[in-house]
Formats: C-alpha cells, structure tokens, sequence
C-alpha cells in the first residue's frame, strides 16, 4: 500500500507533470471507487478547471485544481500513472482524467480505493479524513509531541503506529520497519515502553521514513507504482535473515495483515 513516502514523491511527480494542465475528460472506468457523487456529476463537474498542484495528506492524494478537489485513498492496491498519448483501460483502471498535455490513470487491482471530487479545501463528505493526527513527517512533531499523542493511545505498539488518529501516513510494511529499527517488538503494550524506549521509537520513525523518501525520491513514478520495495529490511522477510543481528527473522498473520519481526533485536 503507497504509504506516506511514496505519496509524498507522487505528489510532488503529478504537481510537476499536471500543474497549469486544464482538465478536459474524466473518464470512470469502475464506479465502484467514487463515492460521495453519480458517475455523471464526477465526470462533468470540474472540466475545464486548471491544476494547481497535488499534495500528499497521510495516506491521502489531494488533486487541486481550481474550484475542486479530487481526493483519493488508494488504500491497499491504488496506483497511479500517467500517459502522453490514450492507451486503452483495462480491468484494473479505475479513473482516467485527461488534461490538454498528459493523463493520470488510477488503477487499483483489488478495487478498494476511495475516490471524491469535492468543493475546494471540503473534506467534510471524505471517510477516514477528519480526526487524524499530524503527518509523522511534520517538522513541528518534537519528540515531546509525539510523547504527550502517544500516551492517549492504548494496545499493541505496532496497532499504536498504523493508527492515523495518532499520526497519519504509517502503514503496515514500515509499522514494522521503524519497529526494528526502534528494538522494539510489535506486540509489546504502548504502556509496557520506557521513556528511553519512545524516544527510540521517535527518532525511528523520522529516521526510517526520512530514509525511505530519499530513496523514492531518485526513483521515476512508473517505479513507485510497481511498488518494489527492494530497500525493506525486515517486511516480508519471514524466514529470513535480519539484516542487524544476522538472527531469523518471524512472520505472523493476523486480520489480513502481516507482520514480521526479530526476536534477538526486537524486545
């Protein structure tokens, strides 16, 4: 799932390829992904309108154009991509929205996406927008803030991370990431960590997405939609060797997701 340091590269990727482009079609391919409007009034509403820029929102795309937002939740198989010239949908396009240069295409395999068109700067009609945390990448999140979020949310550490209510745009893959880098195993009660022990995770967040966005960063938008997450230390790994203690490295599954960890590094 595009997580906060691809979402970010994306955004700054689309903004460079569609800003000052006017919309001219919107084509829905899968009405299954836009909520909040007919199919009819999706596609008519904004034509003609010009881009401004596209922002990443925690796990969120935010389109900007004009007099209208277009925001979409790729959630876990959304991808984006975008074509000089008309190619054909297939089975997996969800949304084509043409401008006078370039297209951007939003595929999504499992076709769980969530996409709006939405008053300018009104997320109001948005699932899952309202309420959420700062960006775990905002520069005005100090360790002391993070800290004070931290105790108002209880459970398994790594649950704590993937909530966007306490800080928006961490995911599965690098919920377990920054937990290996932080020594801290996913099942360990936010309550059970030392003060020493958050700080760690803190720095561990900022340091592993900060790394990661570096890497994306040198990478084309056609690379981040393949989501080859070749720089992972520890996701998907189950079986295999920890990259910072040499130790075998555990998987377990629960509730449709994965999660994979050390016991030798992780406490």
């Amino acid at each position: 799932m595009p997580e906060l340091p691809e979402l970010q590269v994306i955004s700054e990727r689309l903004t460079d390829l569609l800003r000052g482009h006017s919309l001219t079609k919107v084509s829905v391919h899968n009405h299954i992904v836009v909520h909040g409007r007919t199919v009819e009034d999706f596609s008519s509403t904004a034509i003609g309108e010009t881009f401004e820029r596209v922002e990443a929102d925690g796990k969120f795309l935010i389109l900007m154009l004009n007099q209208h937002d277009i925001v979409i939740n790729p959630m876990l198989t959304g991808r984006f991509r975008v074509f000089e010239r008309y190619k054909k949908p297939t089975s997996i396009d969800m949304v084509s929205i043409q401008t006078d240069g370039p297209a951007l295409w939003y595929s999504d395999t499992k076709k769980m996406g969530r996409v709006y068109l939405v008053p300018k700067g009104d997320y109001s009609i948005v699932a899952g927008f309202a309420n959420r945390g700062p960006s775990a990448l905002d520069p005005t999140l100090t360790v002391e803030a993070f800290m004070q979020r931290l105790k108002f949310h209880n459970g398994q550490i790594k649950n704590v991370l993937r909530n966007q209510r306490f800080v928006k745009g961490i995911g599965n893959a690098y919920a377990d990431e920054i937990l290996l880098y932080a020594g801290i195993l996913p099942f360990r009660k936010r309550s059970s960590l030392s003060h020493q022990e958050t700080e760690q995770l803190y720095q561990s967040v900022r340091n592993v997405l900060t790394r990661i966005r570096e890497i994306l960063a040198e990478r084309s938008l056609d690379e981040i939609s393949k989501e080859k997450r070749d720089f992972l230390m520890i996701h998907n790994k189950g079986g295999g060797i920890c990259p910072l203690c040499g130790g075998r490295v555990s998987e377990v599954h629960a509730n449709r997701f994965k999660t994979n960890y050390c016991q030798s590094c992780q406490k």
